[in-house]
């Protein structure tokens, strides 16, 4: 039986209706849900974001730099962007965080070419391991950058737009434990680059206040989503003889520093044997409700052809939340399934098939944690 989806004014309303049978349940040996009937929910409230944002610098210095507005944002940069587990809610769900001013492309659709004013801060603890092996693996994108007291500097650039419009500026900092990840971006003016680092010098104190904060988190139940067993869920699901795990860019970044954390696993699958097809990605976040609670308030709120369904975890029915992205530029049009379990957040954003299997897939995660 097919998945049953509402509208967006549905989900509003609440994000739980049925998903009465999935399409890979009997592949994976799992039982499908029964037949339920939409039901009120409240939507998710506001939620603050993880770093203390006013700590780091005030709104003026942010506009001087990008010569526009950028007002503190309540939301991070490219929030929607998958895999959930490689962006700004990664870091917060293992024990970092985020912090925007100005705008959100990814808020205003292509066709309008809005200008764009954007500073983004994230901020990753207990990353000096991955940095160090970054900066062994991949080189060519570490490059030593600028000098700032209290920081060891790699991985940045600024330039300016091919049409000679606007600039970008990006830099890493390790401050004490600490990965400092920092972009700016003026799509009307050229960002001066010495200013730029100057306001990434007064970001440093902040970082090295919360670095020293940093708590050893409690340990929690290893998620190997690369295993045999995960490959043979997949490979159920989707169909292809086997199923095998793409490595990640070999980019230097604070998204590839999450990769070793125990908090967040992702792994993208793909078709192991033929033209070697990507299938989709996973993320699963734990210690995440409040990141959970942000995405899904973002979603609802900008895309008008969201749903919901539901998946079955032993007696207890989980809402999901459905959604569909169009491909841009290199990135595939993806199904994206979302669900809360506890305070694990499953993602998984699939480039093929159905929002059944997808869905499947969420729910063969769900019985793993």
């Amino acid at each position: 039986m097919a998945a049953k989806r509402w509208s967006r004014a549905a989900a509003v309303a609440g994000l739980t209706a049925a998903l009465l049978c999935l399409s890979g349940c009997q592949a994976l040996g799992l039982p499908g849900a029964a037949p339920t009937t939409p039901h009120p929910t409240s939507a998710p409230a506001d939620v603050a974001p993880p770093l203390d944002c006013a700590a780091f610098t005030a709104t003026p210095a942010v506009e001087a730099l990008l010569g526009a507005a950028a007002p503190l944002a309540t939301t991070p940069a490219d929030a929607l962007a998958t895999p959930a587990g490689r962006g700004p809610f990664g870091a917060q769900a293992a024990g970092g965080g985020w912090c925007r001013w100005g705008d959100d492309p990814a808020a205003s659709p292509a066709a309008t070419a809005a200008p764009v004013h954007l500073l983004s801060v994230q901020l990753l603890p207990r990353a000096t391991a991955s940095w160090q092996w970054q900066a062994q693996q991949y080189a060519q994108t570490a490059a030593t950058g600028a000098h700032y007291d209290g920081g060891e500097s790699r991985g940045g650039d600024c330039g300016r737009a091919a049409s000679g419009a606007g600039s970008t500026c990006h830099t890493n900092v390790l401050v004490g434990g600490s990965w400092l990840a920092v972009d700016a971006v003026s799509s009307t003016s050229a960002i001066d680059e010495k200013a730029f680092h100057a306001l990434v010098q007064s970001f440093v104190p902040t970082a090295a206040a919360i670095d020293a904060r940093a708590t050893t988190p409690a340990p929690v139940k290893p998620l190997p989503c690369g295993d045999a067993a995960w490959l043979k869920a997949v490979a159920g699901v989707y169909g292809p003889t086997s199923v095998a795990v793409l490595a990640p860019a070999p980019t230097f970044g604070l998204p590839n520093a999450l990769v070793g954390d125990p908090r967040v696993a992702v792994c993208a699958y793909r078709a192991a044997s033929g033209d070697s097809t990507l299938i989709g990605t996973v993320s699963i976040l734990r210690g995440a409700s409040a990141a959970y609670a942000t995405y899904h308030g973002l979603v609802v709120s900008r895309d008008p052809d969201a749903s919901g369904g539901t998946i079955q975890l032993g007696s207890t029915e989980l809402a999901t939340l459905v959604r569909h992205t169009d491909a841009s530029g290199s990135a595939p049009a993806e199904t994206v399934i979302d669900a809360l379990v506890g305070d694990a957040w499953i993602q998984f954003a699939a480039v093929t098939g159905s929002d059944d299997q997808a869905a499947s897939v969420v729910q063969w995660v769900a019985g793993r944690l």
